[in-house]
């Protein structure tokens, strides 16, 4: 398990560390080591989040506070269990009036104890086993990392596949089409048309030979020879919705 630990105070940077290393020794015939890096400011730890399965955060002295980083880094994809330990801010207080708080934070009161600590890694654990699958969409300016339901449909616009995410997002990625399939085939939802058009079979409203609509309200070209693949997709998405 890869660990971040983001904290503007280094003694309770190292404190962690130390602690986590006795963790990592105790857990090396389960879940095995731990590898831990530690940053002391938000801005490196964000342009590498994705190479973490878990994170530590307290940021009290500098912008972004701990919370904010933490919602930042949910934004941009960060689905594993992030953890808020507080001092000098109540992070379960601010949290609990946000509209929409996610639910991979975990909250952890400094000083840490060891105790709860390794309660926290139990939690991370078992909320690592239930992680959704993501898929990294770069353009040439941004990167996202969705889940397989993020997506609603794609089409090619000269050089490059625009991604249409169910937030209204559109990400162009320079590629094909066929290429684009090929990097999201582990998703079952998918459905290649040909080579200008693909879709998630769970945003689809109806379907003829030559058409689909989307519950949007776009259409899409389809031909008879994709029909298949949307009767074969469509029976296994309501085969796992039942």
């Amino acid at each position: 398990m890869h660990i971040a630990i983001c904290d503007d105070n280094i003694a309770d940077r190292k404190q962690l560390e130390r602690l986590l290393k006795r963790e990592s020794d105790k857990r090396s015939g389960t879940i095995g080591p731990l590898y831990t890096d530690s940053f002391g400011n938000c801005e490196v730890l964000a342009k590498n989040n994705m190479l973490y399965d878990l994170f530590f955060i307290d940021m009290v002295n500098e912008e972004p506070d701990g919370l904010t980083f933490a919602l930042s880094l949910v934004k941009s994809g960060v689905h594993v269990p992030i953890v808020l330990c507080s001092s000098k801010i109540d992070y379960p207080a601010k949290a609990s009036s946000l509209p929409d708080c996610p639910d991979n934070l975990i909250y952890l009161e400094k000083p840490i104890k060891t105790a709860e600590l390794s309660d926290v890694l139990d939690r991370a654990v078992i909320l690592l086993a239930e992680k959704i699958p993501t898929i990294e969409l770069r353009s040439e300016t941004d990167t996202y990392y969705v889940a397989e339901d993020d997506i609603v449909y794609g089409i090619t616009m000269g050089r490059y596949v625009h991604v249409f995410l169910k937030d209204g997002t559109e990400v162009p990625i320079l590629t094909t089409m066929f290429n684009f399939f090929d990097e999201i085939s582990m998703f079952t939802h998918m459905v290649l048309l040909n080579e200008r058009a693909m879709f998630n079979i769970s945003y689809m409203e109806h379907f003829s030979p030559f058409k689909v609509t989307l519950k949007n309200g776009v259409t899409l070209k389809s031909s008879p020879f994709a029909s298949q693949n949307i009767k074969s997709a469509l029976q296994a998405y309501h085969a796992e919705t039942l």
